[in-house]
């Protein structure tokens, strides 16, 4: 089966007419029930039986109609099938497109409804590693071998981002305004330079991942506070569905509604700016909801669509755009600061957006330069802060919850200290280095503590190898981009040596999202390629279906994810949660009915507890991992439905001597 993914390609990259009629007849299908019942109450439907013969039956054109298909797709198909390669005249080889069965739209139905599983046949099956299909008339070719990959990169400059995919994604996903997408093509140089400037370059970058350190040592150790009351819970765990299992030492939860919150909680900050998303409380829900039907969006289709969450999408979408809206008005009018009273206990000098420099401010400042309307300045920041989003949080939960799941129950002693989690925690302890400070009273014991070393070895290609591999072995297995770009120059591709030289004419369009995923699944590239190896890419060189050499944006990225998920199992154990019937969540259900109706005695509560602890543990030790189901996302997969999990405190941390200050 397809996805809207791959009918997003389709559609937009294709010729015009099927853009243009996609739509309308979108809203056609969804309004036809409702026709189709008004004209039946008018009385169309006796109306149009009368001109229908009473001898007439539909199973007599049946014959007609198979054989008027086969007359008609038949010799479509067999002379579409590909035969000798054409050559130029140097000897080069042209690209053949792949047999279709209907004309005009060729291979339209198989890339939109068929996707990736049907590319997939297609490499299983082809003797070549480039193939073409055509999509109404717009040949795409696909690289199946990751040196004409990189080849391709290395050509980059006769390459160009098609105009129809980048702008109807702004529009539709981005709500940019329809008369400000030529505006925003002439300004896309400016943007993405100030965005590299003030980002991804070395000092500006270094800086806001020292931010995201600072924001990590005082946020991790309360990832989970374990604390029964709502109010006393950070914001993560109010969303995360935390129930305590064994006291104040060990909490079930939702692990992907976790790391998405806290996560956003470290990594956006830096960027927005530290008021903007306290105030937003949404702010990451909204970001997880928008991601998770984001292609729908992007389609355009309508609202009341029969897609699951597509309705609470596009309301996220709506409130995403309305507080980046008021955030560009604040940071452009700045509010005044109001003098206090001699008896008001307010200071007045609390610092809002405005007055701390981040990447969005010094990307306003651009805006007001070129007086660009603030709706379309909340649309291009919103596309800017999804990008990382997109990228990072996925990626965080997929490489958390493989290195758990690949540690769990070991046999022995001596795998356990060769597991990937313990391997992980040895190689990132002197950088991320978690610590247990001496308590200053018994009765209340000091929570541990996080150190981490120099932003720059987190930045640094060659440090963290292992966790390196890991974070892009979940890479290889969840990337699900569709980026797609057109040829404006000659583009020779080399294949076995010399032996085979492919030509790819202008005006053609390379697929290079889904070239990245047929390489990454591909056995001939990566042996096992469905199973996640935390050390396939420990000395194995990064291919470039993984990381583009092109992306500017990597280093960050990649440097963020070093840090999140190094914190997180230096501080923390992550085990999976026991499945519970439905008969249990009944007698909890009623327990907590029940609870003070009828009191307990000393040795009675004691006998229970007891009782219950016997029992939760061996529920405990019979628990399993079970991996959700990935489903498109963005860039990355994200996953279907949540994982319950048991997170406990790593015990066993070294003890400091520097006795933990409390305000």
């Amino acid at each position: 089966m397809g996805s809207l993914r791959t009918l997003f390609l389709g559609v937009y990259a294709s010729n015009g007419i099927i853009r243009a009629l996609f739509l309308p007849l979108c809203y056609l299908m969804l309004l036809s029930p409702f026709s189709l019942a008004v004209a039946w109450y008018l009385g169309f439907g006796d109306t149009a039986q009368r001109f229908i013969p009473d001898e007439f039956s539909w199973f007599d054109l049946l014959p007609i109609l198979a054989l008027s298909a086969v007359c008609l797709l038949l010799p479509t198909r067999l002379l579409s099938a590909p035969g000798n390669a054409a050559k130029t005249q140097d000897g080069k080889r042209r690209v053949q497109s792949l047999p279709y069965w209907i004309p005009v739209v060729r291979n339209f139905f198989s890339i939109a409804f068929g996707g990736e599983e049907w590319l997939k046949g297609v490499r299983e099956s082809s003797t070549n590693s480039i193939v073409a299909y055509s999509a109404a008339g717009t040949k795409h070719n696909i690289l199946m071998s990751d040196s004409l990959l990189g080849q391709i990169y290395e050509n980059w400059h006769s390459l160009e981002v098609p105009d129809s995919n980048r702008p109807a994604l702004l529009r539709n996903a981005f709500s940019l305004p329809k008369a400000m997408q030529s505006r925003y093509l002439e300004l896309r140089q400016g943007i993405n330079r100030v965005v590299k400037t003030e980002m991804y370059a070395g000092a500006t970058k270094k800086s806001l991942i020292t931010a995201s350190l600072r924001i990590l040592s005082e946020s991790l150790p309360d990832f989970i506070t374990f604390n029964s009351s709502i109010v006393d819970q950070m914001q993560w765990e109010r969303v995360s569905n935390v129930e305590l299992t064994d006291g104040t030492s060990e909490a079930e939860c939702d692990l992907f509604t976790l790391i998405n919150e806290f996560c956003c909680n470290a990594i956006l900050p830096p960027i927005i700016g530290a008021q903007f998303t306290e105030s937003y409380q949404l702010l990451a829900t909204d970001l997880a909801t928008f991601n998770s039907c984001f292609w729908a969006l992007g389609l355009g289709l309508p609202r009341l669509s029969p897609i699951k969450g597509l309705p609470g999408a596009a309301l996220a979408q709506k409130r995403l755009l309305k507080h980046f809206i008021n955030l560009c008005r604040e940071l452009t009018d700045p509010p005044v600061r109001r003098v206090p009273n001699d008896d008001e206990s307010v200071s007045g000098e609390e610092d809002t957006d405005a007055d701390i420099v981040t990447p969005l401010s010094k990307l306003n400042e651009l805006f007001t330069k070129q007086d660009v309307p603030m709706e379309a300045r909340a649309a291009v920041i919103l596309h800017l802060v999804h990008g990382i989003y997109s990228d990072v949080v996925p990626l965080v939960f997929w490489t958390v919850l493989h290195i758990y799941s690949s540690s769990s129950n070991p046999q022995d002693t001596q795998k356990s200290a060769e597991s990937p989690l313990e391997k992980m925690k040895e190689e990132t302890k002197v950088w991320a280095q978690a610590i247990q400070p001496p308590s200053i009273h018994p009765a209340f014991p000091a929570p541990p503590e996080i150190r981490f070393a120099s932003a720059s070895e987190a930045i640094t290609s060659t440090s963290f190898p292992y966790l390196r591999s890991c974070i892009n072995e979940s890479r290889r297995l969840y990337n699900c981009s569709i980026s797609t770009y057109k040829v404006i120059k000659p583009l020779t591709l080399t294949e076995d040596g010399e032996k085979e030289n492919w030509e790819l004419e202008p005006g053609t369009y390379i697929d290079v999202g889904l070239s990245q995923s047929l390489v990454n699944s591909s056995p001939s590239t990566h042996p096992s390629p469905h199973t996640y190896n935390p050390e396939r890419f420990v000395t194995t060189p990064i291919s470039s279906s993984i990381l583009a050499p092109t992306d500017k944006s990597e280093s960050y990225k990649t440097a963020l994810l070093i840090a999140l998920v190094a914190g997180i199992t230096q501080l923390w154990e992550i085990a999976p949660a026991p499945k519970k019937s439905f008969l249990e969540h009944m007698q909890e259900a009623g327990a907590e009915a029940s609870m003070g109706a009828s009191a307990l005695s000393g040795e009675e509560k004691a006998a229970k507890e007891e009782a219950d602890r016997e029992k939760e543990d061996g529920k405990r030790m019979g628990a399993k991992w079970v991996l959700p189901k990935a489903v498109d996302g963005a860039d990355v997969r994200v996953p279907r439905g949540d994982v319950r999990v048991r997170v406990r405190r790593r015990e066993g941390l070294p003890v400091s001597k520097i006795v933990r200050r409390i305000g």
